[in-house]
């Protein structure tokens, strides 16, 4: 080919032909450009489908994180709601007169999970089991992280300052910013948690020993701060497990959003 371009530039030398020299070198030129351009186009639109596919790589890995924290704000609501549960529970047991309410902003009675710490409903009489499980969970703490490796992963390459769905940008950070506000980083347990097995502690007994005593409800509530943490307890785990199912309702619909971005994207 380049010989066959050498020879009509040679051709149109030796018939002294200038003017029609120079467009053909201006044509040839033009050729040229126009083959760079298109190389640059094909290169840069290659660039861009690598940059669309770690992209979707990146929201793949952010959708498991979000799916590992639906399960883990799945048993924390769970956790809290028997709490509650119990809590009433050994109060009422303890003095049956016992008006126990928690504040308004707490949010209604969560629903027990049946299928969860206890295994069935809150039986309506004495029930030894369920005094030791619910002595048990009260003295537990649950402390729970969001998973934020594949955000942090996602920032870190600096895709996600090209990812342009504001929408889920938004998403993520209102769902970070409602974890952090509702389970605080700083918080490594329910502060009444600690302070009831504390309280326990002085006198004498660790939560172990509830499966030892011989009357435990009126053992260990007979001691008023014990009562009044376990109030305490009430409204606390009220407010988180209301809590952790309002993240959940945000999150579903998050992972939802984040999905169907994901299949807008072409496949491999």
């Amino acid at each position: 080919m380049l010989r066959f371009f050498r020879h009509i530039r040679q051709r149109l030398l030796n018939e002294n032909r200038v003017v029609k020299y120079l467009l053909y070198a201006i044509g040839e030129i033009l050729l040229v450009v126009i083959g760079i351009l298109i190389a640059l186009q094909v290169d840069n639109w290659n660039q861009k489908r690598q940059e669309v596919d770690r992209i979707k790589a990146q929201l793949e890995n952010v959708v498991q994180d979000l799916k590992a924290d639906r399960r883990a704000l799945q048993r924390l609501h769970s956790f809290h709601a028997y709490r509650v549960h119990a809590a009433y529970y050994l109060i009422h047991q303890f003095n049956p007169k016992e008006i126990v309410k928690a504040y308004p902003e707490a949010g209604p009675i969560p629903e027990l999970d049946e299928t969860g710490l206890f295994s069935g409903p809150v039986p309506d009489s004495l029930d030894r089991i369920f005094v030791e499980r619910g002595f048990s969970w009260l003295l537990r703490s649950n402390p729970v992280r969001p998973s934020t490796d594949a955000i942090d992963e996602f920032k870190g390459t600096g895709l996600y300052a090209l990812f342009e769905n504001q929408e889920i940008k938004n998403g993520l950070r209102t769902y970070y910013m409602m974890f952090a506000f509702t389970f605080p980083r700083d918080e490594v347990g329910e502060p009444n948690t600690t302070l009831l097995r504390n309280s326990f502690a002085s006198m004498g007994y660790s939560y172990l020993d509830v499966y030892t005593l011989e009357d435990p409800v009126h053992q260990l509530l007979s001691n008023p701060t014990n009562v009044a943490l376990i109030k305490n307890i009430i409204d606390e785990s009220t407010y988180r497990s209301n809590q952790a199912s309002s993240i959940l309702n945000f999150l579903e619909e998050l992972i939802l959003i984040i999905e169907n971005e994901i299949d807008n994207y072409p496949s491999n």
